[in-house]
């Protein structure tokens, strides 16, 4: 029955093992000289291959990087494998590798101005991300950065994954960085979507800080009167009553595809 199981169990990371040996294959590298360029585990792949161990995320990830594929290109055959496992046995919290799919449903990016946030759902891309405890009931979406307006942080293809503060039932808290939507109030329905840090400063002021070595987007955007009540929404201030602006999501971590 063990012997059974363990098959079973091995059985579940085909997909995974068959797109790794096709990377391999094709750029004529040894599994052993992968995991050494990797710097992960020089018995990595063998033990996915022959024991069935479950990888860590980060370690195929860096395969991939390697293996000159997107991380995605494993780690959905890794979440796949988990599951169609047919081993009954309960996982512990370090026993697989466990991955989560979210969308990537659209793009920020300063000084663009766009009909909407979301793409159509046919335009959707999905990423595949470790699980966040913090966040496991909470609907979680992705967007592509674009351009220069935060690139200390979030370099240009870089992923950030949100949370919509309705979702979340509160206000931003300070230090946390923010998708902040801005509308023109000149009846244009356009919008500019982009990423911020909020910041409340010695004086009490609600600062929307960018975070970029542009000089074009390194002026914070101090939010008036109403945005310190309510915490979300606010003018401009650089700007008069020109744009609306509102704080519609919490960013809570990134992605960064190869």
């Amino acid at each position: 029955m063990v012997k059974i199981l363990r098959q079973n169990y091995r059985m579940s990371y085909d997909l995974l093992i068959s797109r790794i040996t096709e990377r391999l294959k094709a750029l004529g590298m040894s599994e052993r000289k992968a995991c050494l360029t990797a710097d992960v585990g020089l018995n990595s792949i063998r033990h996915i291959r022959v024991r069935g161990h479950a990888p860590k995320p980060e370690t195929l990830a860096k395969l991939a990087n390697v293996l000159e594929v997107p991380a995605s290109y494993f780690l959905e055959a890794a979440a796949e494998g988990h599951e169609k496992s047919k081993d009954p046995i309960k996982p512990n919290k370090n026993h697989f590798a466990a991955v989560e799919k979210v969308y990537v449903k659209g793009f920020v990016q300063a000084g663009t101005w766009q009909d909407a946030l979301e793409w159509p759902m046919t335009d959707w891309m999905s990423v595949y991300i470790p699980p966040d405890p913090r966040y496991m009931n909470v609907a979680r979406f992705g967007l592509e950065v674009r351009g220069d307006s935060m690139n200390k942080v979030y370099p240009e293809g870089s992923i950030v994954i949100a949370v919509r503060l309705d979702d979340l039932g509160r206000l931003p808290r300070n230090g946390e960085r923010v998708v902040v939507l801005s509308r023109c109030t000149n009846g244009n329905s356009a919008m500019e979507a982009t990423i911020k840090k909020y910041q409340i400063d010695t004086q009490g002021r609600h600062i929307l800080w960018p975070e970029s070595t542009d000089p074009l987007y390194q002026t914070p955007i101090i939010l008036d009167d109403r945005a310190k009540s309510l915490g979300i929404d606010g003018h401009d201030a650089d700007h008069g009553a020109s744009c609306d602006i509102e704080i519609y999501a919490v960013v809570i971590g990134s992605y960064r595809p190869e």
